[in-house]
């Protein structure tokens, strides 16, 4: 990130915001990386439909200047030219406007925000209501209910025209030209046992740098709450040589890197290209990619074919008739050697990946139990006051924790050792659901606290050479879902993303919502009485039950009553 100027000047100053910014931190890339507007005819999707926004008028006051600078915020052409123009020539040179994005809820526009002026009007104070972040680094934080953004402007008169002297860095846009003038892509790092690339979706500006800033980004590093989780193939200090920028001809992208020392082997060149190509081929303007280091070409032939999805073949798994079974279509079947759970008390059944164990908790959640495919009985793995429902990892390691929590997670490896794993921003909350990823790379924990909405925590889960966890999560979580009042279940649907069973208002019923790290939710209809969720790989496929027994499922975006089976708790593979 730019160093902060030495002046002072006007900030946007975000109300109720400052935990979501304290955990975030301030790693990004360098913003000194070029910053285009796009040509006629590059091929970037959508990038011709942004309306190119009014200059200022002559005589304007200070109001139609404030909101004309904010509406121009919405055209990008030229660096900001526009927008600039609103500006004083000295602060126009200075004015960052993508140190932030603010986004304005759906039903809200700049004209309806009310401002207040100084009877001498130099000085111009405007609040408006924000529902989500983005950060320098284009990561994006939802905001709590009730979170506005505080502008604060000073105005002076230049050439008999009224300019602004000094304007908060960043943009205030609606959501809809949010998505004209961005897109999201995914950077891509490594599991730590280099077996699957793991998406860390930012947002970038729609531009002819886009790929050049994609690839800083990439060179920085992974976002916060990554960190320790994730690893990268690119060596420290590796940087963008020459040119600094990743040039496109006839749909080849050439990224050239300076000079690693010491130099990588071919093994290391050949993942650095893995990471690279994998980053760069959702950009549609790509369809292949040249790497060289220190001048000389890397073979494609060196990339090593490595999976961006950790795949879910197997059925969920459910509890009916007293029984571990699986949902085949619409179809009940029970697990062979499944006992009868009937009289245990039994909940919250989980499967592995491969089908070789199965988890659930008995005795009034008081006990962890373990059943794998050829045995015979289950056995107790771990004991407990309150657990809550398990989650097995892809190293067939089992998750769970205390609902009145202290700041520890509890482990249980396939040797039934039991790692503690710290999680000091859980203590003294009440913890109601905890999912791993299907990489393993990451955990989603679901608490709340007396008083206030539940939140979901999204944080990197660091491990060792054999994939157990290691130390505790010290990364800096990030808050997904905060726009919720309430948020009774949560499931991974996919690397990025989160289905939920969550309500918007008080009193509000919970409904099924997608939850998405780069963007706000969206609702996927609407059903009556949903009492636990889970999703498959890619969140087409949904199951949602109801404390009696029904069951809907969520195919080609239209939920589906089950008819003539019951069952509870569903949990898709992982």
């Amino acid at each position: 990130m730019s160093a902060p100027k030495p002046r002072r000047r006007a900030r946007m100053l975000l109300v109720s915001l400052c935990a979501c910014l304290a955990l975030t931190g301030c790693a990004s890339i360098p913003t000194s990386s070029p910053v285009g507007h796009i040509e006629a005819g590059t091929a970037q999707p959508g990038a011709g439909s942004a309306r190119t926004p009014d200059g200022p008028a002559p005589g304007a006051g200070p109001g139609e200047i404030v909101r004309g600078f904010l509406a121009a915020g919405a055209g990008t052409g030229n660096n900001f030219a526009v927008a600039r123009s609103f500006l004083t020539e000295a602060e126009g040179q200075e004015w960052r406007p993508l140190e932030s994005v603010s986004l304005l809820p759906t039903d809200v526009d700049l004209d309806s925000l009310n401002y207040e002026v100084t009877s001498d009007q130099q000085r111009l104070n405007l609040s408006a209501p924000v529902t989500g972040l983005v950060n320098s680094s284009g990561i994006y934080h939802s905001t709590t209910p009730g979170t506005r953004s505080n502008l604060e402007f000073s105005l002076r008169q230049e050439n008999g025209e009224w300019r602004i002297s000094s304007a908060p860095d960043g943009l205030l846009i609606s959501q809809a030209a949010f998505r004209t003038i961005f897109l999201s892509y995914s950077l891509k790092f490594f599991t730590s046992d280099y077996s699957y690339l793991v998406p860390d979706s930012r947002w970038f500006l729609r531009s002819s740098s886009t790929p050049t800033a994609i690839i800083n980004e990439l060179l920085s590093g992974p976002a916060p709450y990554m960190a320790g989780s994730v690893v990268t193939a690119i060596p420290e200090g590796a940087k963008l040589s020459d040119s600094n920028v990743v040039t496109i001809e006839n749909g080849v992208a050439r990224v050239s890197l300076n000079e690693q020392t010491p130099a990588p082997t071919d093994r290391e060149k050949g993942l650095i290209r893995a990471q690279i190509a994998s980053t760069l081929q959702a950009v549609p303007s790509i369809s292949s990619v040249e790497l060289s280091i220190n001048g000389q070409l890397v073979s494609e032939s060196l990339q090593p074919d490595i999976d961006s999805t950790v795949k879910v073949d197997d059925p969920p798994v459910v509890l009916a008739d007293g029984r571990l079974a699986r949902i085949s279509g619409t179809t009940l079947t029970p697990v062979g050697n499944s006992p009868d759970l009937s009289q245990d008390d039994a909940s919250d059944p989980a499967v592995s990946l491969d089908g070789s164990l199965y988890a659930y908790l008995a005795d009034g959640r008081r006990t962890l139990m373990r059943l794998k495919d050829n045995d015979r009985r289950a056995s107790p793995i771990l004991r407990g006051d309150d657990l809550v429902g398990p989650s097995i990892d892809r190293s067939n390691i089992v998750w769970t924790a205390e609902r009145d929590n202290t700041g520890v997670i509890r482990a249980v490896g396939q040797d039934d050792k039991v790692y503690e794993v710290s999680a000091d921003f859980l203590a003294g909350r009440q913890l109601l659901d905890l999912e791993v990823s299907r990489d393993g790379t990451r955990i989603a924990l679901l608490s709340t606290l007396e008083g206030q909405p539940a939140r979901i925590d999204v944080v990197g889960i660091p491990r060792d050479n054999a994939g157990n966890p290691t130390n505790g999560l010290t990364a800096t979580p990030i808050e997904m879902g905060s726009n919720f009042h309430w948020i009774e279940d949560v499931s991974w649907a996919g690397s990025t993303s989160l289905v939920a069973l969550a309500a918007m208002e008080e009193g509000a019923p919970v409904q099924p919502f997608r939850i998405d790290v780069t963007a706000p939710p969206e609702q996927l209809g609407e059903l009556p009485d949903g009492s636990r969720i889970s999703a498959g790989e890619d969140g087409r496929s949904i199951l949602v039950t109801s404390e009696q027994g029904d069951i809907y499922s969520y195919n080609s975006n239209a939920w589906q009553k089950l008819i003539d089976i019951s069952a509870k708790d569903p949990s898709y593979p992982g």
